[in-house]
């Protein structure tokens, strides 16, 4: 796998948040030109502030088409991470809003890609284009990529990354110039997430409440602990969306491809981990008025070994998640 990203020009949409800011300090490391692109609404300058001089920021709103065009132009590969995105709450309740933000995101950085024939293009998709049947049991076998039709996603988030994905897929069949990696990410966790309690996803989320909870306090979960997931370390993630753009060498379309980590923990279980982590003893509490959307989600990365010079995560869950507590520990210095 011979690539090299010295004195390429590359964009990052959403690159303040947590796999964009991650994906930009490896890529500065390897020497590309970054520029990132964030409205800072989930993002966050310190993120980025470590090497902050050695990329070209703009905080700006992809949903303005000018704004999208003047900022995309001159790049050769644009890394496209920008969504309007939240905790499962955020989901629910925002469901137009989710929907209708992220289909005037895509189009407009797609607009882009096209008007200025930018040859290579990187898509985060998202494991919630699967359907919600096939998620509804803690055990459920673990998804395809060929399941994804017929679609029926439980979540509008998960519709408009499917349409994402076709309309991508659509332009690199009618461009012999464009490539397009499209990977549906599933559970990635590390460094850089949102930790706000109402917002955040679950690891972060109970990171920061075994972190305030003062000893024999109960941490409360939403469900019963039984759903089951699948998490990736970041650090993973980011190398294999590296190596996405590589194998456009050999494919127009990589993927669809999931991009995770395979088998599956509950929820219950990784509370236990952080508490174990934390070294309280804390207890646990479940909040059984919330509606469990997915029950069971964890997928299958066959493809992406094939496709990815025979990438697989390297970081155990354990080490993943002792790294992840300890990175938002500095972000609530007061807390021990």
């Amino acid at each position: 796998m011979n690539y090299t990203w010295k004195n390429r020009s590359v964009v990052i949409t959403g690159g303040a948040g947590c796999i964009g800011s991650i994906l930009a300090k490896r890529l500065v490391q390897e020497g590309a030109n970054v520029k990132i692109l964030d409205n800072l609404e989930r993002g966050a300058l310190e993120f980025i502030t470590p090497f902050i001089d050695k990329v070209d920021f703009h905080q700006m709103d992809l949903r303005n088409l000018e704004e999208t065009r003047d900022c995309l132009k001159g790049s050769e590969v644009v890394f496209h991470l920008a969504s309007k995105v939240g905790g499962i709450k955020v989901y629910l309740n925002h469901p137009g809003d989710i929907l209708n933000n992220n289909l005037l995101i895509d189009q407009n950085v797609f607009k882009a890609i096209i008007e200025h024939r930018i040859p290579s293009v990187f898509y985060a998709s998202s494991a919630h284009v699967y359907p919600e049947e096939r998620q509804q049991t803690p055990d459920s076998s673990p998804l395809t990529e060929d399941e994804a039709y017929p679609a029926n996603p439980g979540l509008s988030y998960g519709w408009g990354k499917l349409i994402g994905e076709q309309t991508l897929e659509g332009f690199a069949q009618e461009h012999p110039w464009l490539r397009v990696s499209i990977a549906r990410i599933v559970g990635a966790y590390g460094y850089n997430q949102d930790i706000g309690l109402e917002t955040g996803s679950v690891i972060p989320v109970l990171c920061h409440r075994a972190l305030r909870a003062n000893r024999r306090e109960a941490i409360p979960l939403w469900g019963t602990g039984e759903e089951t997931r699948s998490y990736c370390f970041i650090d993973d993630v980011v190398d294999a969306i590296l190596r996405s753009i590589s194998a456009q060498k050999n494919h127009s379309i990589v993927g669809p491809f999931s991009l995770g980590q395979e088998g599956r923990v509950t929820i219950k279980t990784i509370a236990e981990h952080i508490i174990k982590i934390a070294d309280k003893d804390l207890t646990l509490s479940f909040d059984l008025s919330v509606k469990t959307t997915l029950w069971g989600q964890a997928v299958t990365c066959t493809l992406a070994k094939q496709l990815l010079y025979d990438w697989v995560p390297n970081t155990s869950f354990e080490e993943g998640l002792k790294k992840t507590y300890e990175h938002v520990k500095t972000r609530l210095p007061n807390e021990t």
